[in-house]
């Protein structure tokens, strides 16, 4: 398998409550390596229209079973990194909308970027997983 360049991004997570138009059931969530980049959301970037998204598979959460209304520390990793060259330009503070279709489930602010892989290595994976547990 080729390995592309790509960044982990770590964010602080606002689950959209259910009232407000997001989700009706909770996150499962968690770092658990079966659940690693299982939740598949898109992004809309800083600067993007309403709407306008891309991907960017969660590695993990720090808490499992999120419900509408929390807030939580996770960490993405863009696909398509060479071909979305905004994701270069995200940094510590931006905000980034995470989508589930066309409806804005969680509103995330990012913390930390860093440079990592597609697929991402092991080790990394557990740097940023001891970030979910740790803070």
């Amino acid at each position: 398998m080729e390995v592309l360049p790509t960044v982990a991004i770590g964010i602080n997570l606002c689950v959209v409550p259910t009232a407000e138009g997001g989700r009706d059931t909770p996150l499962l969530g968690g770092s658990a390596l079966k659940s690693r980049f299982s939740y598949r959301p898109n992004w809309g970037l800083p600067g993007w229209a309403d709407g306008e998204q891309a991907g960017a598979p969660v590695l993990g959460f720090s808490g499992e079973d999120i419900q509408p209304g929390e807030t939580v520390r996770a960490v993405i990793a863009p696909f398509f990194f060479e071909g979305v060259p905004a994701w270069r330009d995200i940094l510590p503070g931006d905000e980034l909308r995470m989508y589930e279709g066309l409806r804005i489930c969680g509103r995330g602010t990012v913390i930390w970027v860093t440079p990592s892989t597609w697929p991402m290595p092991d080790e990394d994976q557990v740097r940023f997983i001891r970030w979910l547990e740790t803070g």
